[in-house]
């Protein structure tokens, strides 16, 4: 394995994500680094957590889109730290939004920090990769160069033009024994799409499913460092650009995938409620306010902390119908009530309360954090209590499991003290009762 002892790598939007990842990577292998990035509170953060590594970092905060900073950094580089090995430009920004309806403004800024900034970078160390007969150059584009995707084209359009210059120059600069590296990520879990927000239910929903076809950061960075050791021309990082890049030579593939993705992504007539989409098909279904309930019953023990009961396992249970009025704010993904249901019913807590009322809320958060949260108050005795349960770790393949068990926690609502712990159960023989509850309300409005 090649090491980077005594070598001097350069990365750009190093503060977070693919940046910091790809960082880490060059840090156990020996760099010494250079990060840059705006933020300079999260820079610092960065600097922190790799020192800790053992790795020698210098941290500056450089806006990639002038070029007299860039300029000053490579001086800075050059002359004061006595020079560079690899250069890594991997600041970006993203857009999300139809071409039509673009500013030049938002063109500007997307051009200027997505293919000006790593030119700056190019330009102003070319000339000490020059002189000193060597050095590597990676650029980070994105697989979105091989799909056209509706309301992406913008973006797509500004990591193409960073693709074909990077992989141009890989060629010219062979002859001076400089290599570059062009990389392609996927979508990545990253903060990156965290001010994007769509304008049609798909556009949100594709955000919101972002943590589910993505790859972690962690992944990329250690794929780029793969890379840039073995000193690859190009590195696609995922089988899914494999495939955009080869259905280009496939006839009306590259069609099919842009008509598809139109249906889902861009917007119809006003906003989608009479578009011939997803999102327009989905806004005519859902332009009613109706709703649903159904009715779930979890039941296990709980076991009083010493300050509240006698110590060992008592009989718990809770009877709940939950669900919501309004199925057309349930569904939307940038609503405050995304997968938020309403919860009443009852509560049995042994040594406690006996059929108290309970009422509160049951969030479905499978795309946050893959749990279902249970939160409800009551009263017993003249004292209110509040209860606080998950169903974790939900995925796929363990739902008999996970969508089963219930850790719960019940506390004082006036003092937050810790009243009992619990662990309750919803049997799954008790699922043909559960789904015959299930009732609508107000469907034809």
């Amino acid at each position: 394995m090649k090491t980077y002892d005594g070598q001097r790598v350069l990365i750009t939007g190093a503060a977070r994500g693919i940046g910091l990842c790809t960082a880490r990577e060059f840090a156990v292998a020996g760099a010494e680094l250079v990060l840059t990035d705006l933020d300079e509170e999260a820079l610092d953060r960065a600097r922190a957590t790799l020192t800790e590594l053992g790795a020698t970092v210098h941290a500056r905060v450089v806006d990639v889109t002038q070029r007299d900073q860039v300029d000053e950094l490579a001086r800075w580089v050059v002359d004061d730290l006595g020079g560079l090995d690899v250069l890594i430009n991997n600041a970006g920004v993203g857009h999300m939004g139809e071409l039509a309806e673009m500013s030049l403004e938002s063109w500007d800024k997307l051009i200027e920090v997505n293919l000006v900034g790593p030119l700056h970078h190019v330009y102003a160390f070319l000339p000490h990769f020059r002189q000193k007969g060597g050095g590597q150059i990676v650029n980070i584009s994105s697989g979105q160069a091989f799909f056209r995707l509706p309301t992406w084209g913008a973006y797509a359009a500004a990591k193409s033009a960073l693709a074909s210059f990077s992989e141009v120059l890989h060629y010219e600069l062979k002859k001076h024994r400089i290599k570059v590296t062009t990389v392609y990520p996927f979508m990545v879990s990253t903060g990156f799409y965290d001010g994007i927000e769509g304008n049609t239910w798909g556009s949100r929903m594709a955000m919101k499913l972002v943590p589910y076809y993505s790859m972690t950061p962690e992944k990329v960075g250690r794929i780029i460092f793969r890379a840039v050791r073995r000193g690859k021309r190009v590195e696609m990082v995922s089988v899914i650009n494999q495939l955009g890049f080869y259905t280009q030579f496939i006839p009306f593939a590259n069609q099919l995938i842009a008509r598809s993705s139109n249906r889902l992504l861009a917007p119809g007539v006003e906003g989608g409620e009479r578009g011939s989409g997803v999102g327009g098909a989905l806004g005519r279904v859902l332009k009613g306010a109706w709703g649903f309930r159904i009715t779930e019953v979890m039941r296990g023990e709980h076991e009083f902390e010493s300050a509240f009961g006698s110590a060992g396992g008592r009989p718990m249970e809770f009877s709940v119908r939950w669900g919501t009025n309004e199925v057309r704010h349930w569904v939307d993904p940038s609503g405050g009530r995304f997968l938020v249901n309403d919860l009443e019913g009852s509560v049995t807590i042994d040594g406690l309360c006996r059929d108290a009322p309970c009422k509160g809320t049951l969030e479905l958060r499978y795309l946050e954090d893959r749990t279902i949260r249970y939160a409800f108050g009551f009263e017993a005795d003249g004292m209110a209590y509040r209860y606080e349960g998950q169903k974790v770790d939900i995925r796929p393949w363990n739902l008999p499991w996970s969508h089963t068990r219930c850790f719960g926690r019940l506390t004082r609502a006036d003092t937050g003290a810790l009243v009992s712990t619990s662990l309750t159960r919803f049997y799954l023989r008790s699922t043909p009762r559960f789904l015959a509850s299930l009732r609508f309300q107000g469907v034809g409005k």
